[in-house]
């Protein structure tokens, strides 16, 4: 196999890009089918015990980040210690405390989906789905390289057209994906650049997720 050259961690260049509440609904729908891959692989269990974000210990600064921990209300039914994971997008820190991880066509239930990942909290009141998901296009449930998409998103899941947060970076849509979710044992991480699907604009906003799976 040819060397592949490193990657670059910055998107295709893109003049324009689709916007408002037709866009959202199709990652809103991406997100359902992350949620049910879980739900079939685990059996359809779920707690469905509820709860709020903690308030963030007072910043030194104030224009300090703005951390948000949120509590588990969906925990797969075999999870026996449910993982935790941190995104940070900008200036924003979200915090959970039920990070799960599916690995494995003959898991997900999917064939194309070689990696589904992700948590659930509150966050201002809506219900927020955090996901990292690792596509295999040629169904080889590859988890790098060419053939793979790599893909991390946190969505409000309770307002479609008006979301409180609405954040994406995906890559390997092109060739060689610019940035690949890392699975280290029960260890998750990316860093990446993301994209606020609110605006018109298209950003480049810094942000990292660290994240270790249940058991």
């Amino acid at each position: 196999m040819n060397p592949q050259p490193a990657p670059n961690h910055l998107p295709a260049p893109r003049h324009s890009k689709p916007k408002g509440t037709a866009t959202r609904a199709l990652r809103r729908t991406a997100l359902m089918i992350a949620a049910a891959i879980v739900v079939a692989a685990c059996g359809g269990g779920t707690d469905t015990t509820t709860g709020t974000a903690d308030d963030p210990p007072s910043p030194a600064n104030t224009e300090a980040r703005t951390t948000t921990t949120t509590t588990a209300f969906v925990i797969p039914e075999n999870t026996n210690t449910p993982g935790s994971a941190t995104l940070t997008v900008g200036d924003q820190t979200w915090e959970f405390d039920n990070y799960y991880c599916v690995r494995g066509i003959e898991n997900t239930g999917n064939s194309r989906v070689s990696f589904s990942s992700g948590a659930f909290g509150e966050f201002d009141g809506a219900n927020t789905q955090l996901d990292a998901t690792i596509l295999d296009m040629d169904e080889l449930s590859s988890m790098e390289g060419d053939g793979t998409i790599h893909s991390v998103t946190i969505e409000d899941i309770d307002n479609v057209e008006n979301p409180i947060v609405s954040l994406s970076a995906q890559s390997g849509f092109f060739g060689t994906p610019g940035f690949e979710i890392a699975y280290d044992g029960n260890m998750v991480t990316a860093k990446t650049i993301f994209d606020d699907d609110m605006t018109e604009e298209i950003e480049a906003i810094p942000g990292t997720l660290t994240a270790v799976c249940g058991s």
